[in-house]
Formats: C-alpha cells, structure tokens, sequence
C-alpha cells in the first residue's frame, strides 16, 4: 500500500516499523556514497540512462549486500508480506511489489520539504506593535 493512501493511525504505525531499517539504510557508508555518486552525475549533465545506471551499480549491490533484511523489512511493512515470502518469491513479484509502493505523491513531498530546507531561512517577523 502507498503510504499516502494510509489513514493517519496507518501511517503513524507503519513509520514506527519503517524508522530502524530506514535509518540503517541512511547510515550506511556504501549507500550513502552511491547516491552521492547518483547525486553528482546528475548535477554533471549526465543523461538520465547514464546517472541511473551510475546509481543502480553501485546502490543495488551495496542495499543486497549489506541492507538486504532491511530492504525485506521496508517491503515486508508495506506489501503484509513476511520477509521469507518475499525472500522466496520470483524477482518479478519483488518488482511488481515495489512498483505497487512506489508514491511519487510522497517523494515530492518530501522533496519539496527539502528542498525549502535548502532555501534561504526567512527573516524573523517583526512584533506586531512595532
């Protein structure tokens, strides 16, 4: 289910679930160099096949590798499949099952919030007796 089709009592329980491997993901060094790289090539000019497959070779290994229960678990909280379910599905259900949780709504909510955090702070208002 798409975190934005969750009522608020949903999604405060699914974001409890979700915050350990979500953090574990974000913490760790090999991931966060792979965006990095992704990050970089994008700010390059590099075409949009090129900057993902930069992503995609250094991030898929890096999330298998070190994160693979973590990523289980994200996708085990968002499809009410259990891990060993989604560790012996075909490849093809995986990727049908993340395209299901896939919310562009929330990654530009997100995004945007970012990118306002980025701008420059405003300036304190002035008391209104002044």
């Amino acid at each position: 289910m798409k975190l934005s089709e969750m009522s608020t009592g949903e999604m405060a329980d699914v974001l409890v679930q979700l915050a350990e491997p979500v953090a574990n993901i974000a913490a760790d060094p090999k991931i966060t160099a792979a965006l990095d790289g992704y990050s970089k090539a994008q700010k390059s000019g590099k075409t949009v096949a090129e900057t993902f497959g930069k992503m995609i070779g250094k991030l898929a290994p890096a999330l298998l590798q070190t994160r693979r229960n973590d990523v289980y678990v994200i996708l085990s909280v968002l499809t009410g499949k259990t891990i060993a379910e989604i560790d012996a599905q075909k490849f093809t259900q995986t990727v049908a099952d993340v395209k299901a949780c896939w919310d562009t709504e929330l990654l530009d909510f997100f995004k945007s919030a970012a990118d306002s955090e980025q701008a420059e702070p405003s300036q304190p208002s002035q008391p209104a007796d002044q």
